[in-house]
């Protein structure tokens, strides 16, 4: 039996990280650009982007290493 709800933790977990892949690819790929003649915007959409999914994978790794209330 297929275990739905495993599949899907472990789903965002991967997607948690791949959005910090994403907005480092895309801060390098902006100042790539800046310092080809580029617009300032790209180098700062990355890093906030960048800082916005660290922030999300940081808290749900924070949540995960925090030990369960025992009642």
């Amino acid at each position: 039996m297929v275990n739905l709800s495993k599949i899907v933790r472990q789903a965002d977990v991967l997607l948690d990280l791949m959005g910090v892949a994403v907005g480092s690819m895309l801060l390098v790929v902006g100042i790539e650009t800046y310092r080809g003649d580029g617009s300032v915007g790209w180098p700062i959409a990355g890093s906030v982007l960048f800082l916005i999914n660290l922030w999300v994978a940081g808290r749900r790794f924070a949540r995960r290493r925090r030990p369960t209330p025992s009642p």
